[in-house]
């Protein structure tokens, strides 16, 4: 499986050369859990999300701030977090989390 891309920092505005690091990321681990787990054919199991984040008040505010993850069924498998610092910079913390997986799908034996 591909390493988990490092945290980067662009200028606004400048979002677009990171998409394709934020593409490949989730193509590969996609990718890894059908060639190690016995995926079984159906209804995509795989899914992307993104949503932003507000804060929790009795009047929510919406932030610059978003979170987009790769679901496995109902499982999330990866994320990529998307913050603006006090700067006014765009910043990406990339995560990946099988632990359990096996539990949803059998592992395949090599």
């Amino acid at each position: 499986m591909g390493r988990i891309p490092k945290s980067v920092t662009v200028n606004t505005g400048e979002q677009g050369k990171i998409v394709q690091t934020i593409d490949d990321f989730f193509k590969e681990t996609v990718e890894y859990v059908k060639a190690n787990y016995e995926v079984k054919p159906g209804p995509e199991c795989f899914s992307i999300k993104s949503e932003e984040i507000s804060y929790d008040s009795a009047t929510p505010v919406i932030t610059n701030d978003r979170v987009t993850y790769l679901l496995y069924r109902t499982k999330i498998i990866a994320v990529v977090m998307e913050t603006r610092t006090e700067f006014n910079y765009i910043h990406y913390d990339f995560f990946r989390n099988l632990e359990g997986l096996e539990k949803l799908i059998a592992r395949k034996h090599k």
